[in-house]
C-alpha cells in the first residue's frame, strides 16, 4: 500500500496531490510548447479548485507564483507574469516561506 506518510511532501498542500503531481510531469516535459499548454491547464484547473481566489485582483498572477512555488522554480515555462518576489527563488520548500514570512498563501 502507498501511505501519504511514504509519499513526497507537498509544497502547498491546498491544492492537493494530483495538482503537485501534474507540477512535477510538466518538469519532465522535454517539449516546451507541450510543457506550456500543460502548464495553462494545470492554472486553469488551480483556479477552478479555488474560486474564492477569483476576487484578489491578481488573481492569475498568483496562480502563476503557486506553480513555480510548487516546482521549486524548477519549471522553464512562459509565464505571462513575473515571479512577485525574487527572494522566493532562493527557498526551496514551501515551509520556510510560510515560517520566515508568516505569508499565507491563500489569502
Amino acid at each position: 500500500m502507498n501511505y501519504n506518510t511514504s509519499r513526497s511532501k507537498m509544497i502547498i498542500p491546498e491544492y492537493g496531490r494530483h495538482i503537485q503531481q501534474l507540477i512535477d510531469h510538466a518538469i519532465e516535459l522535454e517539449d516546451r510548447e507541450e510543457r506550456n499548454k500543460m502548464v495553462l491547464a494545470i492554472v486553469d484547473v488551480m483556479g477552478q479548485l479555488n474560486p474564492h481566489l477569483r476576487d484578489v485582483a491578481d488573481f492569475t498572477h498568483k496562480l502563476w507564483d503557486h506553480v513555480q512555488i510548487m516546482s521549486n522554480f524548477k519549471l522553464d515555462v512562459d509565464s505571462p507574469y513575473p515571479l512577485q518576489s525574487n527572494s522566493w527563488k532562493n527557498l526551496t520548500q514551501w515551509d520556510t516561506l510560510k515560517g520566515k514570512s508568516g505569508l499565507n498563501i491563500m489569502d
